[in-house]
């Protein structure tokens, strides 16, 4: 075979490793997702006839249960906390106790530690509506998708960033080294073997 024919074969190999690279990587990148809340009892922006007797989350993947990685503050529009003891994980559950009494909005402000190691945090609101008593577990509407997250929240893990801007300068140094090769190649005389 002739120089330029080993030539060609090389760069081939070379491109067709790095695209099996890049694929293998991508396939994994959902790995780099943090947790995120899907769903709540009460829900986002739901109305409820009294202040359920505990809030429950429900989040894309399982929580870290380590002392001070979750935090949970529930308010009234007053700005009362609603919070009674600690938060409950239970994999993908995190499960708060409330006390008192409310009307009007509730915000709950959350915070809790992603599968991945990252924490991860956001607040929804509900209303309620007359009575202020405590409602009895489970009288509140059944768990609904969250609201979106915060877009302040949005592109503050550059990890993802790096991986695809380091395997898009990969990508980017393969084609330079495809065009020098080839150019070369092509201004060579060809020998025939």
């Amino acid at each position: 075979m002739s120089q330029e024919v080993h030539t060609r074969l090389r760069v081939s190999a070379v491109l067709i490793g790095l695209f099996a690279v890049i694929g293998i990587v991508f396939a994994g990148a959902p790995a780099w997702a943090h947790d995120e809340l899907i769903g709540s009892d009460p829900a986002t922006g739901a109305r409820v006839d009294a202040l359920p007797a505990e809030i429950t989350m429900t989040f894309s993947g399982v929580l870290m249960d380590e002392p001070g990685a979750t935090d949970v503050v529930v308010t009234d529009a007053a700005g009362t906390d609603l919070t009674s003891g600690d938060p409950v994980i239970d994999g993908t559950r995190l499960t708060q106790q409330l006390s008192g009494s409310a009307a009007g909005e509730v915000t709950v402000i959350w915070r809790v530690v992603s599968s991945d190691g990252h924490p991860v945090s956001d607040q929804f609101t509900f209303s309620v509506a007359g009575d202020a008593a405590v409602a009895p577990t489970g009288s509140a509407p059944s768990p609904t998708a969250a609201a979106p997250a915060d877009p302040d929240m949005a592109g503050t893990d550059v990890t993802g960033w790096l991986w695809g801007g380091a395997l898009v300068a990969v990508l980017a140094a393969g084609v330079i080294v495809f065009v020098v090769v080839e150019r070369k190649t092509r201004s060579r005389p060809s020998s025939r073997d």
